[in-house]
């Protein structure tokens, strides 16, 4: 329904999208500073990916059906809203150990994918039931790297939050950029420094911001790793610390 450019840069929306489940789900306050970031963060990864050339192609002119913008949103929601609740999943329970909902929340999709894989076999007449067929060296590799992935993302969520997660992801976008441009001699256009560009202010305006003039009680799940730590500590049935004055009278 769209050209592959055109979905690129609409799946940027999901900055936005995450943003504003976070602030109906978790509670999360944003300042107009930080959504004017956010905004900033949209435009730089679409000037990084908008093509160089302005001369139209026969592909523009096509009409795109209600079911293109329908798979556009969905594209769009669930991914932001998956990432919304694995956020809330890890936070609701922070006492736990990570490594303990890491291993829960792969063992479900595990199960899920052996259940789809025993499908196919069984479709098949039994065969393609063979966990590394077709595998090599590199793509075991990928796999590796891919799990990797995965387990940082849960520290992502559950001690940092998913706006700095889509940051970080951009970051990665752009170093990706300028290692193909050493080791495949790939083109860094002008959109691509520009971009980049916006990209660092969009991210300094976002992590830098702090308005003294807002103090609003925060949610459980909108607080930092040290707000949650200290009021863990605060809430434990521990005698408040306190120090002894000792006067000496005059003899």
């Amino acid at each position: 329904f769209f050209k592959p450019a055109t979905v690129k840069m609409l799946g940027n929306l999901k900055v936005l999208t995450i943003a504003i489940l976070l602030k109906v789900i978790m509670k999360r306050s944003f300042s107009v500073t930080q959504w004017e970031a956010l905004v900033l963060l949209i435009l730089g990864i679409t000037v990084n990916q908008l093509a160089c050339s302005t001369h139209p192609t026969p592909e523009d002119d096509r009409v795109i059906s209600w079911l293109g913008y329908c798979y556009t949103l969905m594209s769009v929601t669930i991914p932001s809203a998956a990432s919304v609740y694995n956020e809330q999943a890890l936070k609701s329970n922070y006492e736990t150990s990570v490594h303990l909902q890491n291993f829960f929340t792969y063992f479900y999709g595990m199960v899920f994918n052996l259940i789809g894989l025993c499908t196919l076999a069984i479709s098949n007449g039994g065969h393609g039931l063979s966990l590394l067929s077709g595998h090599n060296s590199v793509t075991m590799m990928l796999v590796v790297n891919n799990a990797a992935q995965g387990i940082l993302s849960s520290f992502f969520f559950k001690f940092a939050d998913t706006i700095l997660k889509k940051y970080s992801s951009t970051v990665a976008t752009i170093l990706t950029g300028l290692m193909s441009s050493l080791l495949f001699g790939h083109e860094l256009t002008v959109n691509f420094f520009i971009g980049v560009s916006i990209v660092f202010i969009s991210m300094h305006l976002f992590f830098s911001h702090k308005d003294p003039n807002k103090a609003v009680k925060a949610s459980p799940m909108s607080r930092t790793d040290s707000e949650i730590t200290t009021t863990m500590l605060l809430e434990r049935d521990l005698p408040a610390p306190h120090r002894e004055v000792r006067y000496d009278l005059p003899r």
